[in-house]
Parts: C-alpha cells; structure tokens; sequence
C-alpha cells in the first residue's frame, strides 16, 4: 500500500475519533458510570472516579483504576462534604454530586466547602425528594439515636409517623417518655442524602399507621416549610434547623 495513502487514512481516522474521545470517561465535566462502585472494583469507570476526585481536590495521586482504600477515603470526605452517606460506595446521587458542573459544584481549598443541600427549601425540592409514602431515618442532633418514619401526609410540611413500636418507643425516649411540643434538631437521611430538619414530638391529626404505639403523625420541618395552620414559616423549627446545620458542618 502507497505510504502516503496509510497516513491520510490514519489522520482520517483520527478525525472521525475526536467526537467520541471528547464524551469519553476521561473528560474533566463528567464521569461515565452505569453501576455503583466499590472498593475492590477495578477498570476504567475508576480511573474516571479518581480523576474527577482530583479535579474537586480530593485525590491527589496517580489515577490507577483501582479502587483501594486511599480511593475509598477520598470518596467519603467528597460525600460528607456534600452532606452524602459517607458509605465510601459509588451510588446514584453520589454520581450526581459528581456530575454537577464547576459553576454549581466548588472545589474544597483549604478545608472550605460548600454544599448545596444545606440550601434546599422544602417547597424548592425536598418536598419531591421525600414525597408522600417516602420512608427514612430520623437521627437526633443532640444523642445520635435513629428511628425510620414514613412521610404519610402533610403539604406545608412531612406529617410523619414513625414505622413500628420500636421507632416510637425511641423517638418518645427523647422527650423523656413523654410526647411534646418541644423541637428537636434532627438529621433526615434518605437514599444517599442527609438533610437537616426539624421535629416536634407530639402525635396529632391523621393516623395511617396502625400497631405502632403512635395514635396520630408528628411535624417534620424543613428549611422554608410552613405551619399548616398559620400558613407561615415558624421560627422555632427554623432555628432547629440551624442547629441540625451546624451538627452537618454547614455552617
């Protein structure tokens, strides 16, 4: 074959290539990963993990495509950073954290951080994230005791009930043994998520639940929620709120 058509094929080809190249795992803006990673995991869908780490400061070594430990521990700073499940595995909204572009997702320099969640309004978007029937962990600020509950009700706010006499029992625990008004700063993590909140321990209203010790749902608030029956935002939650805020890190 003539010398001079191998080359102009080989530039041909070149060209063709570029597009693809472009949208490939290795671009800086995006990763390409289709299935949850973990460590032991090995393959390109790393090498693009790491080097989207790098990008965002977290991983400051060779990207190798292998997911070890220093991996794994990059990964669960980036997570708590952005207010995750620092479980140090590769899920859904993780990859959506990473996937965010520059102009919504900043780097971490010098131990700063900004995380977005901490932002989130309940009309803005929790309200869809932890939609009617949503079940999810309840963690309390001030002793690191968790119950599961389930978003049964409720427009303003989550009227919420908890899922067995367990969670009930743990959650009036709280209050002393006894049901109250009071608001409690707590943590809601769902999926992959942790979302700081407000609770008031006092069964009211519609009941969905049965065989849970709870007659009624209680309040959980969220940043921007209402009352249900002023309509307006109430400051106690709020300040809860900014209590759960400061427990995260965020502020």
């Amino acid at each position: 074959m003539n010398k001079k058509k191998i080359i102009t094929g080989i530039i041909g080809l070149s060209l063709f290539m570029q597009p693809f190249i472009g949208n490939s795992i290795y671009a800086d803006n995006e990763i390409s990963i289709t299935k949850p990673l973990k460590a032991g995991t090995r393959g390109e869908s790393v090498v693009s993990l790491q080097k989207r780490l790098e990008s965002l400061g977290y991983f400051n070594y060779k990207a190798t495509g292998y997911f070890g430990n220093i991996t794994k521990e990059s990964l669960k700073k980036f997570q708590r950073d952005r207010n995750l499940t620092a479980d140090g595995i590769v899920g859904k909204y993780t990859i959506a954290e990473l996937n965010k572009t520059k102009e919504t997702l900043t780097p971490v320099n010098r131990g700063t951080t900004e995380n977005t969640i901490s932002n989130w309004t309940w009309f803005g978007k929790i309200t869809n994230i932890i939609s009617r029937g949503t079940t999810f962990k309840v963690i309390d600020v001030y002793t690191g005791k968790e119950f599961n509950v389930k978003r049964t009700y409720g427009t303003n706010h989550a009227d919420s009930e908890t899922l067995t006499k367990e969670d009930t029992r743990i959650m009036k625990e709280l209050y002393g043994g006894k049901w109250s008004w009071d608001r409690r700063p707590i943590i809601v993590e769902v999926n992959d998520m942790k979302i700081p909140a407000s609770m008031a321990g006092m069964p009211h209203g519609s009941d969905f639940i049965g065989h849970n010790s709870m007659n009624g749902h209680f309040d959980i608030h969220f940043l921007l929620s209402k009352t249900h029956g002023s309509n307006r935002v109430e400051s106690k939650h709020q300040q809860a709120i900014k209590i759960a805020n400061k427990y995260l890190g965020q502020e």
